[in-house]
């Protein structure tokens, strides 16, 4: 145990704690008031050795966990609608029932007050705000600024079973909207219904020509996590010739482009297509990826197959969400993709 400064005037207290191998510095800012900060956590860990009681990395509050996990998204490039999202329920939501004391000392009934506020909210959204939470303590865990998750038990009780995935597109309907749709929109809309790709700027947008191997008939999907999370989907003969055509008149590398650029966004133009479609729906990208696995799983696809796809780490996300259609290899699976 020590008390410490860096050079450039930050004060921290540096101790050792149970399960975690190296030590652990806990940094106070610079100043007065820092300095005495940092005395005082160092008189307590003194204290706390003197008792014989352990010194855990779980004397950190949720605050602060929060805002190190938002500035670690965020430097990994997570989307900024995702890190607002989390950030409002932190705000508005988690620190509020829980924040009043250290993670290490959360119990079920501090939880049990975030279920009574969602008591309301639908399935999809209750599991939702629970799993955001969850993450959080996951990234702690993962990082070592806690020793456990606290609420890991807690969750699979809680959660619920999640409403049926009903589509309120068909073929006819996409059809519809392809006719409408400029290139680039069109261009979207089928790598969403050959491939399963998430829909924006994680999987779909990084798609290029050069990821798609015309020798062994499949297409790179990078990973929206890691490198490791790469997938390689199968695709049709009929849609490798339709890719073919568009690299013969493309201006750059990615496949979805706007005249000559990578597009950042197409849901503008999608909303118009879809407007213009007159089907008289509401309908949003994500549907398609919706579309993709609805129809390979009410065709009898194996479900792991699916899962792989779609880049799920297993079948059960599916399994929650699908299973009212739910009845090879990944091959066989792409050959029930609807003919659109």
């Amino acid at each position: 145990m020590a008390v410490g400064v860096t050079k450039d005037g930050r004060w921290f207290v540096q101790y050792r704690v149970v399960h975690r191998k190296s030590p652990k510095k806990k940094y106070f800012g610079k100043g007065t008031e820092a300095k005495k900060a940092a005395h005082e956590r160092n008189a307590e860990i003194n204290l706390m050795k003197k008792r014989g009681e352990e010194i855990r990395a779980g004397h950190i509050y949720l605050d602060e966990l929060g805002q190190i996990y938002l500035d670690h998204e965020k430097a990994r490039g997570r989307e900024r609608k995702f890190l607002r999202e989390v950030a409002n329920r932190l705000n508005s939501s988690y620190l509020p029932a829980l924040n009043h004391v250290p993670i290490h000392k959360l119990k079920a009934d501090d939880f049990n007050v975030l279920a009574l506020e969602y008591a309301d909210l639908s399935p999809n959204s209750f599991n939702r705000y629970i799993t955001y939470l969850n993450v959080i303590f996951n990234f702690g865990v993962e990082f070592e600024y806690i020793e456990k998750n606290p609420m890991a038990a807690w969750r699979k009780r809680v959660l619920k079973r999640e409403n049926h995935r009903e589509l309120n597109v068909d073929a006819e309907d996409i059809k519809a909207i392809l006719d409408h749709s400029p290139l680039h929109v069109y261009k979207a809309i089928k790598l969403i219904l050959n491939t399963g790709c998430r829909p924006g700027k994680t999987e779909l947008l990084k798609i290029k020509y050069s990821d798609v191997d015309f020798h062994n008939k499949r297409i790179r999907i990078r990973g929206s996590k890691t490198a490791r999370s790469d997938r390689y989907v199968p695709l049709r003969d009929e849609f490798l010739e339709e890719i073919k055509g568009w690299q013969a008149t493309a201006e750059c590398d990615h496949i979805v482009e706007y005249k000559g650029k990578p597009v950042q966004s197409y849901i503008k133009a999608f909303r118009t297509a879809v407007n213009n479609s007159g089907i008289g729906k509401k309908v949003v990208p994500y549907q398609l990826r919706h579309f993709f696995a609805s129809s390979l799983i009410a065709n009898k696809a194996d479900i792991k197959a699916v899962a792989s796809l779609m880049g799920h780490s297993g079948p059960a996300m599916l399994f929650k969400v699908y299973y009212h259609l739910i009845g090879d290899g990944e091959k066989e699976a792409i050959e029930k993709l609807s003919d659109i």
